[in-house]
């Protein structure tokens, strides 16, 4: 997997080598990338449920001012360390559990991607997606990507669905902050 565009176009990024993790194919994240193109540049980025951080690296190689990656898993981290190794300082990357930093976070974002895995329960990813309302700004986007025979995601009235799109398995929901 490389990266698409932007300052470090067509860098490698290793991925993760297990079955708990599926890395987003290529022409899933330049479809994100191509709806959000404008949208990016100078923002703070969230980059949630991260593995080895390809949506956050795409963002920090097309401007964003600043990305934040989270991720639980320690063999994740260590490839997401590699991955970022010799970019931008302008990042951080949190070993927490997703839930728990959404709920603590104290600084709010732009722009958040929200990956969870395919196998996540419905009803804690509608929890997650409730409780990051709380620090995404005002106009910022929330790009979800579920498994397209995965239960609707149900989010709340101060957000509007600004697009929505299958690609392969994959469903992508993107969300406006009003």
């Amino acid at each position: 997997m490389r990266v698409l565009a932007g300052i470090y176009k067509s860098k490698k990024i290793e991925t993760i080598n297990n079955a708990d993790t599926r890395p987003m194919m290529s022409k899933v994240r330049e479809a994100i990338f191509n709806s959000i193109q404008f949208m990016v540049e100078d923002k703070d980025v969230l980059d949630l449920y991260s593995g080895s951080g390809s949506l956050g690296i795409e963002a920090l190689s097309r401007g964003a001012n600043y990305v934040t990656f989270v991720e639980i898993s320690k063999e994740c981290i260590l490839i997401l360390k590699k991955n970022v190794e010799k970019m931008s300082s302008n990042l951080s990357i949190v070993n927490s559990p997703v839930n728990s930093f959404i709920q603590n976070s104290i600084n709010k974002y732009d722009l958040i991607f929200y990956d969870p895995p395919f196998e996540l329960d419905a009803n804690q990813v509608d929890e997650e997606v409730l409780i990051i309302e709380n620090i995404l700004n005002d106009s910022g986007l929330l790009i979800i990507h579920r498994h397209k025979a995965s239960e609707d995601v149900k989010f709340s009235k101060n957000y509007e669905l600004h697009r929505e799109k299958n690609y392969g398995q994959s469903k992508i929901l993107i969300l406006r902050r009003i």
